[in-house]
């Protein structure tokens, strides 16, 4: 038979930090105490043999049959600033420990993510060998104070001014959270995502913010040393991905132990402090660009409706603004090319243009010398002068080609006449076509191709992508031996234009590939810096691929790949690269 030991309050208090005892039943004056009594019993075998409906009312979960370890599903108490309270020290435990707690004052954390302020009284009921059987939990319902009104109209009227022009926008961020910390939580962090320059994707902490001065600087820390991870499974990806809002009703230390990378990950969570979290997405025009979260270290309430309401319609201006600010800089970039480009261009296509017309005017002055003193014009003056016009008219009408396929590049007008064509053949023939250039600037051209390489391509782009290639290997390996290598891999072929001379730095690379890049000034080498663009929207109309490699000083290799496309598998094999014969 169990027995109940006495209610008394003589002397009995709360060790507990949370525990506020009273005298009596009055309740502090800015609480109200609930008439309606919770009533939990709990045998220690973890056996619930009493839960009436206000009980599983005010720890909003069903009647649950066992529980483990005193802990009622679901919810977790915490202290009065909302940091988690050790299971052993909460009022069930302790009275299955066997201790008597008086009447008193507990926070217990709904699973909704709600909060409860709730007065318990916890007393263990002994079997007849008078060790404890069970627990008896009695709860009273207490009103929260009165929660402060949302001014969502100031603030958006506040953000708003703050985001009213696209210059300078991520400066603007940090003051942009000062409008929610402390006002709506204890700290608040910005996050975006960006591409990581890979092609794959990575997390910035664009702004971030905490109210107290100590723990502003520890969290700067722990997003300095451990950033977020977009592979993280319980990380903000998960709103980049969803565009959902997420909750986090308490950092509790289960979490603490799951997301820390080490010991000194979970020391600098604990320390900037256990908190709720409200998580929203930056979404603007179908693009979900980062995540708005806002925290709260000392949680009296939970995130409510209203706030989230507010919150979410912030971020969207947010996001909003940061996209703006894209476009702006977008727009301001491509203004500043463009200039550019008229710079050079108008500098390119007058370079031919003064030697033809020096030319021509010259001409025209011997003609008309000499036919006024009754002369013949020399075969020879007419042939060379002819000459120097044809040489800067093709220039100019490779300036002018290159213009025209960049607009068809860029309106998507890029036709291709595919036809079996053999690389190896092509690359003899633009080599031919550079001899006399490249004798003149001392440069030796070399062709490695010891077998056809037959594919499906179109031969006016064909001819453009190595005619491109290898007038850059001339242009930058001027008196250098420039070498052009054609093999198959199976259905791919490759091409290879090596030279030996300055060179490409690193960090050039990857952007010589782009429109109007070089990796040298223009005022050394001419060319609009088209040739090396449009060779790359060619080879990946052809499905291909174009990259190049470069020690800085000792020249650089430039290698296509195409796929041969769809040809007879004899072609394959017949035309595959020589092997061992038999008895070598």
């Amino acid at each position: 038979m169990m027995r109940a030991e006495s209610l008394g309050m003589s002397g009995v208090t709360s060790p507990v930090s949370n525990a506020r005892v009273t005298d009596g039943d009055s309740p502090p004056q800015s609480t109200r105490v609930m008439d309606a009594e919770g009533v939990v019993l709990v045998e220690c075998t973890g056996r619930v043999t009493a839960f009436n409906s206000q009980a599983a009312a005010h720890f909003g979960i069903p009647v649950p049959l066992h529980i483990e370890h005193a802990r009622l599903p679901g919810c977790e108490w915490v202290r009065e600033d909302g940091t988690p309270l050790p299971p052993r020290d909460s009022p069930l435990a302790r009275a299955l420990a066997g201790e008597l707690v008086d009447a008193s004052l507990w926070h217990v954390l709904r699973p909704d993510g709600t909060r409860a302020e709730l007065r318990c009284t916890a007393v263990p009921v002994r079997g007849g060998d008078g060790q404890v059987a069970a627990a008896l939990l009695r709860t009273h319902a207490v009103d929260a104070l009165p929660v402060p009104v949302l001014d969502a109209s100031r603030l958006l009227a506040e953000a708003g001014a703050l985001l009213g022009t696209p210059v300078d926008a991520e400066a603007r961020l940090e003051p942009l959270l000062q409008l929610l910390v402390p006002a709506l939580g204890e700290g608040a962090l910005l996050i975006l995502r960006t591409p990581d320059g890979a092609g794959a994707e990575a997390l910035r902490v664009a702004a971030s913010l905490h109210a107290d001065a100590g723990r502003h600087t520890l969290l700067r820390e722990l997003l300095t040393r451990y950033p977020p991870e977009p592979s993280a499974p319980d990380g903000p990806p998960g709103a980049f991905a969803s565009g959902a809002v997420g909750r986090l009703s308490l950092l509790s230390e289960e979490h603490v132990a799951a997301l820390a990378k080490d010991a000194e990950h979970a020391r600098l969570m604990r320390e900037v402090g256990p908190h709720g979290c409200l998580s929203v997405p930056l979404g603007a025009r179908g693009n979900v660009l980062g995540t708005l979260m806002l925290l709260r270290s000392n949680v009296m309430r939970v995130f409510g409706a209203e706030e989230e309401h507010f919150l979410t319609e912030l971020a969207h201006r947010t996001a909003l603004y940061l996209e703006n600010a894209r476009l702006y800089r977008e727009a301001r970039e491509a203004v500043r090319q463009r200039d550019e480009f008229l710079g050079i261009a108008s500098h390119e296509l007058k370079t031919p243009l003064t030697p033809l017309s020096l030319k021509v005017q010259l001409l025209q002055k011997q003609v008309v010398v000499l036919a006024r003193e009754g002369k013949e014009v020399p075969t020879e003056r007419v042939a060379e002068a002819l000459d120097v016009v044809q040489r800067q008219v093709r220039r100019l009408s490779g300036l002018v080609d290159n213009l025209l396929d960049v607009s068809r590049i860029t309106a998507g007008r890029l036709r291709l006449e595919m036809e079996e064509l053999d690389l190896a053949s092509v690359a003899a023939e633009i080599l031919y076509r550079f001899s006399a250039a490249a004798a003149q600037a001392g440069t030796e051209l070399g062709l490695e191709a010891p077998v056809p390489v037959v594919g499906r391509w179109d031969r006016l782009r064909l001819e453009q992508v190595v005619t491109n290639l290898v007038s850059n290997a001339l242009k930058y390996g001027a008196g250098q031996p420039v070498v052009v290598g054609v093999e198959a891999h199976g259905s791919l072929a490759r091409l290879t234009v090596r030279d030996h001379g300055i060179g490409i730095a690193p960090d050039d690379l990857a952007r010589i590939f782009e429109r109007f890049e070089r990796a040298v000034s223009d005022r050394h080498y001419g060319g609009l810096g088209l040739g090396l663009y449009i060779t790359r929207q060619i080879v990946e109309a052809f499905g291909g691929k174009v990259s190049a490699v470069s020690t800085p000083g000792e020249g650089a290799t430039f290698i296509l790949e195409l796929p041969r496309g769809d040809i007879p598998e004899e072609w394959i094999s017949a035309h595959a690269a020589p092997g061992p014969t038999q008895g070598e």
